[in-house]
């Protein structure tokens, strides 16, 4: 049925492509016989692609696992052959094999991949592998090769994910999946094989580089090929059709890992934390966590990532309870330890708002710059009737938008937030940025203009807003207006 679906998009966009144009506006690739695209055409490239994703909530934002991938990401980057590079790596919730990478230094990770990793350098070497093709610029060649094909695709999937989105069926996630590997797909096609070995020789040197162990890609990659062994019956994963592996390349890899000198590896346990949480948070009703986390399996030794991902569905269950027993009982490192510390005010404030408000100002205290528990706690704070724990959430939200301006998800948390604590005005000029930061400027100035007309701002927000319409309005688009004032009628 999903992919049914997804092709039917493409067939509609391929049909009906001035219609798609007009709905998604995306960059000029410039001459289709340019050797390479420009960095300017891929970083618009990437905006553009970004933008898209945050507008159907393609991507995973919660904190913790943004984090994570984040920090990974660019742990591995700064050992890469082009450190200056740029990346947004994310993770899209969807149990799919695969991960893509973007030409600009757009790096999508799939939950369903991050699960079926072992450890950290296992992950890492998938990460790595896709900052290569970034820093060698396989992709820009290709698309600067293929625009007309490559376009049209990229319309469909960007179809396909709105498409699903306003459906909100439960074959969402799996849809938006099926029509970005569908991009990548494309992408690959006409990936040479020394891309694909190229690639796999500088990813590997990336992770020796970054105190992780080369041996790690190779170690996945047979992985995925042994439990995956080719047979007419089952369709390949994602991973495997956009990654064409070869027992030649797997051995290569292999030998290629094993000539560095030995040197001790840092893996990070924040990694099997971060996976349990995946696994509890892209979980169906009928993924049987329930048996999986089953408190015959608990012991004394028990992994304390086991324990953090049973103590996290426990609290998703409502068995708040149950959940705090559980966490008494994980030993954790200064890494990790703020993990359970959160989920334990998470717990409280199930329980006894005083007693996680007091907890919460404790934290608040101990870590005063950690972006995790600002974020997590300013979600606990906003579901309060209290108006002084809004004002702190709405305290702790501005400075994650301070460090991130460019990030739509803290405008959107800004604007639950101070409509919670009856600020209108603040409110609505949260909508109207992050409107602004998804490319949407006719809307973000439509928001303030009516904003403006409200008899009750005082100065400093009339100012404010004027700037704000002074610094929109020039960027809206002809094709965007129209659009806005008549919707998308194909008869233009």
């Amino acid at each position: 049925m999903t992919m049914k679906f997804v092709l039917i998009i493409y067939l509609f966009v391929s049909l009906w492509q001035p219609l798609a144009y007009a709905q998604v506006k995306l960059p000029d690739l410039g001459n289709p016989s340019d050797a390479v695209m420009s960095e300017d055409t891929e970083a618009r490239y990437r905006k553009e692609i970004k933008q898209q994703m945050y507008t159907y909530q393609m991507i995973m934002t919660d904190p913790v696992v943004a984090s994570y991938i984040y920090h990974l990401g660019y742990r591995l980057a700064a050992h890469s052959d082009k450190p200056s590079q740029t990346y947004d790596f994310f993770v899209v919730p969807a149990d799919v094999i695969n991960a893509s990478a973007y030409p600009g230094g757009l790096i999508v990770i799939y939950s369903g991949l991050f699960l079926e990793t072992d450890n950290e350098s296992e992950l890492a070497g998938v990460l790595a592998h896709e900052i290569a093709h970034v820093s060698q610029r396989h992709i820009s060649r290709m698309i600067a090769k293929q625009q007309k094909t490559t376009i049209p695709i990229m319309l469909g999937m960007l179809a396909a994910a709105a498409a699903a989105s306003a459906g909100a069926s439960g074959d969402t996630p799996i849809a938006i999946a099926s029509s970005m590997a569908a991009l990548q797909q494309q992408l690959a096609i006409n990936f040479t094989r020394y891309h694909e070995y190229e690639a796999d020789r500088v990813g590997i040197n990336t992770l020796y580089n970054a105190d992780l162990n080369p041996e790690g890609m190779a170690g996945f990659f047979a992985k995925l090929m042994t439990k995956n062994r080719v047979d007419p019956r089952y369709q390949l994963p994602e991973y495997l059709r956009t990654h064409p592996l070869s027992v030649n390349r797997v051995t290569e890899a292999k030998n290629r890992s094993k000539n560095f000198a030995p040197k001790v590896y840092q893996e990070s346990t924040m990694y099997g934390f971060v996976k349990e949480r995946l696994r509890v948070l892209t979980a169906s009703e009928f993924d049987g966590l329930n048996a999986y986390y089953d408190i015959e399996r608990q012991s004394n030794d028990s992994p304390a990532a086991f324990l953090y991902g049973r103590a996290l569905y426990q609290y998703h269950k409502n068995a708040y309870k149950q959940s705090l027993a559980t966490i008494e009982k994980i030993n954790t490192d200064a890494e990790t330890k703020v993990l359970v510390e959160i989920l334990k005010a998470q717990n409280l404030s199930r329980i006894d708002s005083k007693q996680a408000n007091d907890y919460i100002k404790q934290l608040l205290t101990q870590y005063p710059e950690n972006n995790l528990v600002l974020e997590e706690t300013a979600q606990i704070l906003m579901q309060s009737d209290n108006l002084a724990n809004l004002d702190q959430a709405i305290s702790n939200i501005r400075k994650l938008s301070y460090q991130q301006p460019d990030n739509p998800h803290f405008q959107d948390m800004l604007a639950i937030a101070n409509y919670n604590a009856m600020k209108p005005i603040a409110a609505g000029q949260a909508m109207a940025k992050r409107a602004h930061l998804l490319g949407q400027n006719y809307q973000a100035v439509r928001i303030l203009k009516n904003l403006r007309n409200n008899k009750d701002l005082d100065y400093y927000q009339a100012a404010t807003i004027d700037a704000q319409v002074i610094e929109y309005e020039p960027l809206i688009t002809d094709d965007e207006r129209y659009r806005e004032q008549y919707g998308n009628r194909p008869d233009r």
